[in-house]
């Protein structure tokens, strides 16, 4: 039988004062009870408690031990505390993956909130635009991905999005506006070395053309930075160049032959209890993502 349930009967018979009690407090009968205290004692080889119709008396050894059981069930509920306390109030430390462009938007933009709803967690973040093994990297998230990734990793969709297609207007002028998907292989194309393939683009109606690319860049950022000083063309999430449109700084082109909007996902390692400061991560993030 499971030694800490003997304890436990131990210890509640000497502070209850008779086996009864301590049999009613467990939910079970005397009977069993005394059976408890008695597989106990034999397994110690040892009596630990003078029985007598009216009373229980420790044995000095019994004392001892009796002790000895108060320390370690004070050390389970200590144990049970610090769980609980846990599970209430997110600690430790955060790892974080993410694109660059989708952390520094929608994570670093609010971490100063996040901390301040969870002081006791520490946050370390990668930005970069790859696909970590999250297990071998001991990431606990990997955020802002529209690949859908390893199925063995739990993905969640966090934001519907869409590739645009744009160029800056000095571009446009000067190589003038592509009617359709084919006119395409007239410009300069810069592409995201992550894609795979990287000089595939992709429309609807499941249209699809090969471009050879003047630019390959494993960033982002950097993709979008070089369509602003207009060398070419980018296709890019719509959350990267929206601001830049509305201000004419770019143009999106082809429009209306655009692939149907994606998915972009966070990931996170199949736990059967996911811990608390993922679960608060994920919740404060999609709340953002929603605003």
């Amino acid at each position: 039988m499971d030694k800490l349930k003997l304890m436990r009967t131990f210890m509640l018979a000497v502070e209850e004062g008779s086996l009864a009690q301590a049999a009613r407090a467990l939910g079970i009968s005397k009977a069993a009870a005394s059976k408890q205290l008695i597989e106990l004692e034999s397994e110690l080889n040892t009596q630990l408690i003078n029985r007598t119709t009216r009373m229980l008396k420790l044995t000095e050894i019994g004392e001892s031990y009796y002790e000895s059981v108060k320390a370690v069930f004070s050390a389970v509920r200590e144990a049970e505390s610090v769980v609980t306390q846990s599970l209430d109030k997110p600690s430790g430390t955060l790892r974080i993956a993410s694109h660059r462009y989708f952390g520094e938007r929608f994570i670093i933009n609010h971490i100063k909130e996040f901390l301040s709803l969870y002081p006791d967690l520490k946050i370390d973040i990668e930005l970069a635009d790859r696909f970590p093994d999250i297990e071998r990297e001991d990431f606990d998230v990997l955020c802002g991905v529209s690949h859908e990734g390893p199925e063995h990793l739990v993905r969640k969709r966090i934001k519907t999005i869409r590739h645009v297609l744009c160029a800056s207007p000095e571009y446009i002028a000067e190589f003038g506006m592509p009617e359709s998907p084919d006119d395409l292989k007239q410009f300069h194309y810069i592409t995201h070395s992550f894609r795979k393939p990287d000089t595939i683009l992709s429309f609807k109606n499941d249209k699809e053309i090969f471009l050879d690319y003047v630019i390959r860049l494993n960033d982002a950022q950097a993709m979008l930075q070089c369509a602003l000083q207009g060398l070419g063309f980018i296709k890019i999430f719509n959350y990267f160049v929206d601001e830049h449109i509305r201000q004419g700084r770019l143009i999106e082109i082809l429009k209306e032959y655009s692939e149907p909007p994606k998915s972009l996902y966070i990931f996170y390692k199949q736990q059967k209890f996911l811990p608390n400061k993922i679960r608060v991560f994920i919740d404060f993030l999609t709340k953002k993502l929603d605003s």
